[in-house]
C-alpha cells in the first residue's frame, strides 16, 4: 500500500503552485505516489492558465479550500495568501492526526505573509510542532550526500548561544537517534556534533559551551543510547574542509547557517527538509517562495519531487519499524 501524501499549496504568490503543477504533470510521479493537494481550486486554475499548462483539477486528487474570491499577485506579500497557506497546513495536520493520511509535503511559505494572515509562527517547523501537540521537534536536512540536523532553527544569532542547554541538546540528540533508527532504518550509526564556538571552543579558551554543555551531553548520550556512536564537538571549518562528514550518518549543527551553508553547497537542489519528532512525516523542498521568479514558468520542481520521494521512503520505514514493535 502506498503512503498517502498530502501536498500543501504554500504561499500562492510564490513558486509553490507552479512547482506543484509541474509535479502533477509528471505521470511517472503521479503513478508512483498517492498524492493529494490541499489548495483552493482557483489557485491551481489561475496558474494553469497563466503558465499554459494543459492540466485540470479533475486529473488529480484535491482537498479543496473554500476561501472565497482570491487576489493572486505573484511576487507579493499578502495577508490573504498567508492565511490560505496557514489554513492548508492546519488542515493537513488535522487530517494526519486523524490517521487519514501518512505524510505532509509543504510547498514554501512566506513568514511575513503567514504572520499577517493570523498564524503567528516563525515558520513551518514551529507551526507543525505546536499544532500537532508535539513536545519537541528537530529540523533535519536530508540528502544522499549528508544528513544535517539543527539544535536551533530560526532565532537571531545573538540568541542562539543561550539556547544551547543540556536539556535542549539532549532532546535533539534523542530525536536524531529515533530518525536514524526508525525513519532512516539504519541499524548501527554514527553521529557527529559540531561545536558552537570557533575551533569548538579550543578547550574553553574561546567560550565554554563545549566544555560545560556539549561534551557532557555527548558522554551521557553514548551511555544511554544503543547502536549509535556520537562524537564531537568538532570544529565546523575543519570538519567540512576535510570531508569528515562522509563518515557519519548524521551531523548535528548548533545553529542555522552553520549547517545550511555546507548542506546547500553539497546537496544543491537535492536536499529535503524533514521535521523530525512529529507523529507523522513532514518534508518540504529546501528553497523558499522565490517571489522574484513567481509566475514566470521557470521555477524547478526538482526539490519538491525529492521531498515527495523522501516522504514516501520515511513513511514506509516508520511503518515497518512500528509493525516490528507490535
Amino acid at each position: 500500500m502506498k503512503p498517502r501524501i498530502l501536498i500543501t499549496i504554500g504561499d500562492y504568490n510564490g513558486i509553490g503552485p507552479e512547482t506543484v503543477l509541474k509535479t502533477l504533470k509528471n505521470k511517472a510521479i503521479t503513478s508512483k505516489y498517492d498524492l493529494i493537494v490541499i489548495s483552493p481550486i482557483e489557485v491551481l486554475a489561475y496558474y494553469s492558465k497563466l503558465l499554459k499548462y494543459k492540466i485540470t483539477a479533475d486529473e488529480f486528487n484535491i482537498v479543496p479550500m473554500e476561501i472565497g474570491k482570491l487576489k493572486i499577485k505573484p511576487g507579493t506579500i499578502s495577508a490573504e495568501a498567508g492565511f490560505t497557506a496557514g489554513l492548508a497546513i492546519k488542515t493537513a495536520i488535522e487530517l494526519c492526526l486523524n490517521d487519514e493520511y501518512d505524510a505532509i509535503v509543504t510547498a514554501p511559505i512566506n513568514k511575513k505573509s503567514l504572520n499577517l494572515g493570523g498564524f503567528k509562527f516563525d515558520g513551518h517547523t514551529e507551526m507543525l510542532t505546536k499544532l500537532s501537540g508535539s513536545k519537541d521537534s528537530c529540523m533535519v536536512m536530508l540528502s544522499d550526500i549528508l544528513n544535517m540536523a539543527f539544535v536551533t532553527t530560526h532565532p537571531p544569532l545573538r540568541d542562539a548561544a543561550g539556547l544551547i542547554t543540556k536539556k535542549r541538546l539532549t532532546g535533539k540528540i534523542n530525536i536524531c537517534y529515533d530518525v536514524l533508527k526508525n525513519d532512516l532504518a539504519i541499524k548501527k550509526s554514527e553521529m557527529a556534533v559540531l561545536g558552537l564556538n570557533p575551533h569548538a571552543g579550543d578547550n574553553g579558551l574561546i567560550g565554554d559551551e563545549e566544555v560545560k554543555v556539549v561534551t557532557p551531553v555527548i558522554r551521557e548520550a553514548n551511555r544511554k543510547l544503543r547502536d549509535i556512536k556520537i562524537t564531537g564537538p568538532y570544529s565546523p571549518d575543519a570538519f567540512f574542509a576535510s570531508k569528515k562528514y562522509i563518515n557519519f550518518e548524521m551531523t548535528l549543527a548548533m545553529y542555522h547557517d552553520q549547517g545550511f551553508i555546507p548542506f546547500k553547497m553539497l546537496a544543491g537542489h537535492k536536499g529535503t527538509n524533514f521535521t523530525a519528532g512529529l507523529p507523522f512525516i513532514r518534508t518540504s523542498p529546501d528553497h523558499g517562495t522565490a517571489f522574484d521568479i513567481a509566475g514566470k514558468g521557470i521555477a524547478s520542481e526538482v526539490s519538491l519531487v525529492e521531498a515527495i520521494k523522501w516522504a514516501d521512503k520515511l513513511s514506509r520505514n516508520r511503518l515497518k519499524q512500528k509493525t516490528k514493535r507490535k
